[in-house]
């Protein structure tokens, strides 16, 4: 009884290895999950500029970014395509973070070297730099981040009486708790092109809406 009791902890203990190798995750990676690398943050646009550069090699990734060779050919495997080329028609470039953790081997440890790199490079984008547009709205990193922190600090009557956003993208908003950014505002229900105009206008302004409400 006692040594299948053995055999079966000892299995338990192969198998745990083994998930925790190929999700590349360990309990020393629970800080690093609780800061994950945001999809529409600056990290992530530089991040995935990285991966999608020219010079971003399966030897960058491997001796100087340090990720597993497993993730590394994976990701140069997967952004070069069945050729094996970059360049070429079937290169297949990482557009999101979710992509770029699809890939096999790849995981929150991952990532985040792969954003410190990048970052180290010049391929994060700050202050004034153009973050990127979302439904055909274009943002700075300076107006992203003020717009998220506006709409995570504003009181839902100046979403409805003040600014007149439709009722739907109202309780989208505040369903939503806590936004990490502007592609997930941007991906809220019924949160479109004029909701999110309105939004960064009321964001970067200095109006004060104390005179919406008697």
């Amino acid at each position: 009884m006692f040594g299948s009791r053995c055999g079966f902890l000892a299995a338990s203990l192969v198998l745990s290895a083994a998930c925790t190798e190929e999700n590349e995750f360990s309990p020393l990676d629970v800080d690093v999950q609780q800061k994950r690398v945001v999809e529409g943050s600056p990290e992530s646009v530089g991040l995935l500029d990285f991966l999608n550069d020219s010079e971003t090699s399966f030897e960058r990734l491997d001796h100087e970014v340090g990720l597993d060779r497993r993730a590394a050919g994976n990701l140069i495997g997967h952004r070069d395509g069945g050729d094996n080329e970059f360049g070429t028609s079937d290169d297949d470039l990482f557009n999101s973070i979710e992509e770029v953790d699809s890939v096999r081997w790849v995981g929150p440890s991952a990532l985040h070297k792969l954003a410190d790199y990048a970052s180290l490079l010049g391929f994060v984008p700050t202050g004034g730099d153009y973050l990127g547009t979302w439904d055909n709205v274009a943002f700075s990193v300076d107006e992203a981040e003020l717009t998220v922190a506006w709409i995570n600090r504003t009181e839902p009557w100046i979403l409805d009486e003040a600014l007149h956003l439709d009722a739907r993208a109202v309780d989208s908003i505040l369903a939503a708790d806590w936004i990490n950014s502007i592609a997930e505002l941007s991906e809220l229900y019924y949160v479109g092109e004029s909701a999110l105009r309105t939004i960064k206008e009321a964001a970067l302004s200095n109006v004060s809406f104390s005179d919406y409400r008697e």
